[in-house]
């Protein structure tokens, strides 16, 4: 009997469907037609952001190794900036000694037209003395030569 026939009752059932039935069953067709196009769409999206992740991942750790880079520079600057810092104030207190010698050692030969040897006056003494030895021949009469004579005596004691 077709009662027992499931390819019967499948078509039994097919040939009863009505007309509303028929254009709700095209609607859901067309439903799901839609849904996989906006399924695929944001199946596109999804993947253009993982590229776009994928690139801005890649950039952060360029970026990354560029900062960490550049602490090590910064790094290497600042101790060489001490190791300078402290040749400098090892420079400066060698300075500072022998300006003390040099006051101490001329401290009684004067210098024509200029006060003794102080540290207030330091800086012009020394300029007048480079002057006098770079032109010696301005300083040829005998008194001149004494003074220079005195000056190397003087400072001759002075351990560079």
């Amino acid at each position: 009997s077709l009662s027992g026939c499931p390819r019967a009752t499948f078509a039994g059932k097919k040939g009863k469907l009505s007309g509303d039935e028929i254009l709700n069953t095209k609607f859901k067709t067309s439903d799901v037609l839609e849904n996989d196009e906006e399924i695929k769409q944001l199946n596109k999206e999804i993947s253009e952001l993982n590229e776009s992740n994928s690139e801005m991942e890649a950039a952060m750790v360029k970026l990354q190794s560029q900062i960490s880079t550049m602490e090590k520079n910064l790094k290497n600057i600042e101790e060489e900036n001490k190791i300078i810092e402290e040749q400098n104030e090892a420079l400066f207190l060698e300075l500072s000694g022998l300006s003390q010698a040099l006051i101490q050692s001329l401290a009684n030969i004067r210098l024509p037209h200029m006060e003794p040897i102080s540290e207030q006056n330091f800086e012009a003494y020394v300029n007048t003395l480079t002057d006098m030895y770079s032109n010696q021949e301005c300083y040829q009469n005998p008194e001149n030569k004494d003074l220079l004579e005195s000056i190397k005596q003087a400072v001759k004691g002075i351990q560079v």
